[in-house]
């Protein structure tokens, strides 16, 4: 081992995130992200020792053996927030949303003077939409969301069973499915420095079954953070359940 040199330690790094088996083999690694917090609490124990009662050494330990209670956890807070990471945030999962331009002719509806009616598509092009009700059109008389897919009645002569017409837009994008991963099993990689030396380091945490354990505020006037905490695992072959490397 290298000779002691006392050195302080403040982190900062890429960190990087992918899926992992339970064999530790880990997937595409989504990062860097920007990530304020990255905490690990070692094992919790038990701590049993044996009481003396002799005259001598009264209420000393005689031994002493600590025992683990809990594994290491390490808990993850980002501020980065694309797809895959409101995902992890909502404790979800993220697909394809794209969807090719369409043309829908004939769909059924019912208007309530002014109230909003959904279709069952959003993204609608613009000036393609016609309201028709009794085979006349009253599509002058309604209020048109083409983003949400809205249309309210704003006249009780529009309202009522009516059928629509509308094309709609060609659109990429992912969706959350929300609340669908409850157990995350994750690989988190930290390519990273000491600012006070200026010298590498890299955290590797091999398996760590983490869960989305905060509330988020999806309408606050902050930027969206998420935060992700769980146990650390030893994958078998790995020997710990993870290591940090300071390097010279």
């Amino acid at each position: 081992m290298a000779d002691f040199k006392d050195t302080g330690l403040i982190m900062s790094g890429d960190i990087f995130m992918a899926e992992v088996d339970a064999n530790g083999k880990f997937g595409a690694l989504n990062g860097p992200m920007n990530v304020p917090s990255l905490s690990i609490t070692p094992t919790s124990v038990n701590r049993i020792s044996r009481p003396s009662f002799q005259k001598d050494n009264y209420g000393q330990a005689l031994d002493a053996v600590n025992l683990p209670s809990d594994s290491a956890s390490v808990t993850i807070q980002f501020d980065s927030m694309p797809a895959a990471m409101l995902a992890e945030t909502l404790g979800g999962t993220a697909e394809l949303a794209d969807a090719e331009a369409d043309s829908v002719t004939g769909e059924a509806l019912t208007l309530t003077e002014g109230a909003w009616a959904a279709l069952p598509h959003s993204s609608l092009a613009t000036g393609s939409v016609v309201v028709t009700k009794d085979a006349t059109d009253v599509t002058a008389d309604c209020d048109i969301n083409l983003s949400a897919g809205l249309i309210k009645a704003r006249t009780a002569a529009a309202a009522g069973d009516v059928t629509v017409d509308y094309d709609t837009e060609a659109v990429t994008g992912h969706r959350v499915m929300g609340d669908t991963e409850i157990s995350k099993p994750r690989y988190i990689l930290v390519d990273g420095i000491n600012l006070a030396t200026g010298k590498r380091t890299r955290v590797e945490i091999f398996r760590a079954v983490l869960s989305a354990d905060q509330a988020t505020e999806l309408m606050g006037t902050e930027f969206i953070t998420g935060q992700l905490s769980g146990s650390l695992v030893v994958p078998p072959g790995k020997g710990a359940a993870y290591t940090a490397t300071m390097y010279s």
